[in-house]
């Protein structure tokens, strides 16, 4: 009886858990959806988008996923994003294409660009546009509010003013000098990292830059404390 009874309250305890670690998975609702995709399958309105989830939108297509606490992600034309929530939120990855989204108190969004973080400054909040020029090139766009670029190799940050745009450029890490102590092994690939450029011109060049195919040239300020 002693047993049977300990092993009822041990099913009761994890019935009780379940949900909270299944809360833990989930990522939002699909609100809008028009030619768009997880998991090779037709992504309808009103779906769960769990972690993990990589979102597609084809040509003239696009995905809205709301998040709970207010916030969204915009997963636009001809893009793939993935969509993955942890401790602090949940956090873009464009894997090509475009996305937008809006980060709020309760419902904390970033972006990864590799070795470059995008959010809104001290968990404020703010509407982002993220275009990927090339794979190793992205805009940003500050369209509500401002937003923060954290180049996670340094630490240092960038800021982007409401209605600004930066440009975010991945270099390959520079090699030691030969001879010199802790230089990697041969073969291994090097890091990646971010260099920060603010646009002249702001939003208005960023879309100009967005619209383009393959991106168009632009002047730029440099003001990330590792560009070269």
């Amino acid at each position: 009886m002693k047993i049977l009874r300990q092993s009822l309250v041990s099913i009761l305890a994890l019935a009780m858990a379940l949900p909270s670690w299944a809360a833990t998975d989930v990522v939002g609702t699909a609100v809008q959806t028009q030619s768009a995709t997880v998991h090779q399958a037709a992504l309808a309105v009103g779906s769960t988008v769990f972690s993990g989830d990589a979102i597609t939108a084809a040509a003239n297509g696009r995905a809205q996923v709301a998040l709970p606490g207010g916030g969204r992600v915009d997963v636009l034309s001809n893009s793939t994003v993935r969509v993955d929530r942890n401790t602090d939120g949940v956090q873009v990855t464009i894997q090509h294409g475009s996305v937008s989204f809006q980060t709020r108190p309760d419902s904390p969004v970033a972006a990864m660009l590799t070795d470059a973080m995008v959010r809104a400054p001290k968990g404020g909040s703010a509407m982002a546009l993220i275009g990927m020029e090339s794979p190793d090139s992205a805009v940003v766009v500050a369209r509500i509010g401002a937003l923060e670029v954290i180049t996670e190799h340094d630490s240092k940050s960038v800021l982007i003013p409401e209605g600004s745009a930066a440009r975010v450029t991945l270099v390959p890490e520079e090699e030691p000098p030969q001879g010199q102590v802790g230089v990697q092994p041969a073969g291994r690939s090097r890091r990646r990292l971010a260099i920060v450029l603010l646009i002249a011109g702001g939003g208005a060049t960023a879309g100009a830059i967005l619209a383009a195919t393959g991106g168009s040239s632009s002047s730029s300020t440099p003001v990330s404390p590792s560009a070269p």
